[in-house]
């Protein structure tokens, strides 16, 4: 596991944004968005797994949105119970809603896809089919 991932762990779940927040605060905001800033994708469901039980109950300085991106962009593995098992861990209740629903949206979408996808095979026959290939295309970008 990376260090940035191991130093976000240390540093625990990020807490709540406040209008009463302290003073040092600013130190606090830097350090997990350097670190966050610091993570190249891909990461691994382990370390997803660590990223995503430090989510704030609510928000802090915008940063939850880095943990999002950062959590989803391990949502393409082929066990879909994994990833559910994954957004089951996190500790927020807001931000488990969510993954859940943006989840919900990515398999729905894919799904349309490949509907789409099995439509056009059937209508228009195989990619190796070269008589028909703007056509083809122009369905594609729909």
């Amino acid at each position: 596991m990376r260090t940035e991932i191991l130093q976000l762990k240390d540093l625990g779940r990020m807490p709540n944004e406040s209008i009463n927040d302290p003073d040092n605060i600013v130190e606090v905001i830097r350090s997990y968005d350097e670190l966050l800033k610091r993570i190249q994708l891909p990461i691994s469901f382990d370390e997803a797994e660590v990223l995503v039980q430090i989510f704030p109950e609510s928000s802090f300085y915008d940063l939850q949105w880095d943990l999002l991106k950062l959590g989803e962009s391990v949502i393409r593995i082929d066990d879909g119970d994994k990833y559910i098992q994954l957004i089951n861990a996190c500790p927020s209740q807001e931000w488990k809603g969510v993954l859940n629903i943006r989840y919900k949206n990515y398999k729905k979408e894919r799904e349309n896809y490949y509907e789409k996808e099995q439509i056009i095979r059937s209508s228009y026959g195989s990619m190796s089919d070269r008589s028909k290939p703007c056509r083809m295309w122009l369905i594609l970008e729909f």
